[in-house]
């Protein structure tokens, strides 16, 4: 909290705990997976959003964004997964350092992630509108509550999602 997410090493994590960067790294892997771990995180935006953005032989964007949309829905829609992520995100809305801290690790775990999947020359900016179109989507559903969006089937998400994360993807 006091570095933020990106200036943080596992080599300065393990020093202040006292233990060896081995064995911080032997438990959690990755920065990444003792974030996760921290925050009580049982699902990795990371590695659903990536992926789900495996584009397959012969997909075209607006496939690859339907599976992608419904992956989300799938994943968010399990309370055992996303409940940790809630709590996660109500807490850095409220505070500053937190706040901070999880909007780095957004961007570097989670949108850079889409980035790389969708490649070219602009994919910063496509990964930054697929960003908006799911976050969107996980503050009105899962944080909000709004009954019409809390009502909607995954199945109308995907078709009313989809086209608008598909633009991003082409």
């Amino acid at each position: 909290m006091e570095v933020g997410y990106a200036r943080a090493s596992l080599r300065m994590i393990a020093q202040l705990a006292g233990v060896s960067h081995s064995l911080v790294n032997y438990h959690f892997g990755s920065k990444q997976g003792l974030f996760g771990e921290v925050m009580s995180l049982t699902l990795m935006p990371s590695q659903v959003l990536g992926e789900a953005l495996r584009q397959r032989p012969g997909e075209t964007p607006a496939m690859l964004a339907r599976r992608f949309v419904g992956t989300v829905v799938t994943a968010w829609d399990d309370a055992h997964l996303s409940d940790p992520l809630v709590a996660m995100l109500r807490e850095a809305m409220a505070e500053e350092s937190m706040r901070s801290n999880v909007a780095e690790f957004m961007e570097r775990e989670v949108l850079a992630v889409v980035a790389t999947r969708i490649g070219g020359p602009d994919a910063t900016v496509r990964a930054a509108g697929v960003g908006m179109c799911i976050a969107g989507l996980v503050m009105g559903r899962y944080l909000l509550r709004v009954g019409p969006l809390v009502a909607l089937s995954k199945e109308e998400i995907v078709r009313v999602l989809a086209p608008m994360v598909a633009v991003h993807l082409r």
